[in-house]
């Protein structure tokens, strides 16, 4: 985590030197933002396998909101609207401010220490991680159920600054503000995650989030101002954070230890990259048919997926090992294993 953010921060730099002397050019853009892309895939995916081995079990919900929280209010919140400030005065300033925090950020980390897998576990290979991602039905299901949302959220996202600067009344200098409205949302929701999953179980949150986020995209795509776009856009943030939270923390249950790292990366990389494929449909959608045409289909399409994975959903998590509002712990429901196999794996099926 130390040496991803370290070269993060030296991608950042190079970014904030080129734009002060006005040598940036789009190639040169576009390889940093490459460099940054992958030095922040390596960094979460090692957060999110490092998470199991500093909480227990029962805690994982909680630990993912601090997390999740901490992250929206920090990038998602005060980010945009200290760093259009920034940019407002002195182009280079917001990326100068970025590679400052990444550095900081990499003192902590030198002083944790993760478990080294047994010899007899370890191996290179990504591709255990993604056999294991589709060889667990499980895992299957959760998978392709948060990729499609993913998806749904690139379409949003692909055409969010025209609608709100062209059909909502958003100034462009105040777009910043109209983002920190989902990252208000993203808050709220990492608060909640853990509480409604105690509640109502992993599977049926999950459901009714994506439901939620459904409905506020097809609020947002009715909408003629921020003012009615904003408090939507915020539930959608709500919703996603909610998502975000609930599925990591279901993922690492249901993950070997020694596999942790290689099957979020694997997660990372298909969920994520739904995303752009998403803003490219979005693009192509919105250039046909108008601006609100990617929202609606986003909306009807997400409450139609949480529909079809409702109750697939709900097999795959049932007793999905998250304390029930006594505190008792269930336990997940995996078949038994013969001796030979490592410890922790989960059966394929």
């Amino acid at each position: 985590m130390a040496l991803a953010n370290s070269l993060r921060a030296a991608a950042v730099v190079a970014a904030a030197l080129l734009i002060a002397t006005g040598q940036m050019t789009l190639a040169l853009l576009i390889i940093i933002v490459l460099i940054n892309a992958g030095a922040r895939a390596t960094y979460y995916s090692s957060l999110q396998a490092l998470v199991p081995e500093l909480v227990k079990d029962d805690a994982l919900e909680r630990a993912n909101g601090v997390l999740t929280g901490t992250e929206a209010g920090a990038e998602y919140l005060a980010g945009p609207v200290v760093g259009t400030t920034l940019f407002a005065a002195i182009q280079s300033a917001p990326f100068i401010a970025d590679a400052i925090a990444l550095i900081g950020s990499c003192i902590p980390f030198v002083r944790f220490r993760s478990k080294a897998p047994a010899p007899a576990e370890a191996s290179n290979s990504i591709w255990e991680g993604v056999r294991l991602l589709f060889a667990d039905r499980r895992l299957r299901v959760l998978v392709l159920m948060v990729g499609s949302l993913s998806l749904f959220q690139g379409m949003e996202g692909g055409v969010l600054v025209l609608l709100a600067t062209k059909v909502w009344g958003v100034r462009e200098g105040a777009y910043g503000f109209f983002l920190a409205a989902a990252a208000v949302g993203g808050l709220l929701g990492s608060a909640l995650a853990d509480s409604q999953v105690r509640r109502f179980g992993s599977a049926r949150v999950l459901i009714g989030a994506a439901v939620v986020s459904g409905a506020g995209y097809l609020i947002m795509a009715s909408a003629h101002t921020w003012v009615v776009a904003a408090p939507a856009f915020a539930l959608v943030g709500v919703a996603v954070t909610i998502i975000t939270v609930v599925a990591i923390s279901l993922r690492q249950r249901l993950t070997p230890p020694h596999l942790m790292g290689r099957v979020g990366s694997a997660w990372r990389g298909l969920v994520w990259g739904a995303a752009p494929v998403g803003a490219l449909v979005a693009g192509s959608v919105a250039t046909l048919g108008g601006l609100r045409v990617p929202l609606v289909l986003a909306g009807a399409l997400q409450c139609l997926v949480a529909i079809v994975f409702a109750r697939p959903l709900l097999r795959s998590t049932r007793n999905d090992g998250a304390p029930d509002a006594q505190g008792h712990e269930y336990q997940l429901e995996l078949p038994v294993k013969t001796q030979s196999a490592p410890s922790g794996l989960v059966d394929p099926e």
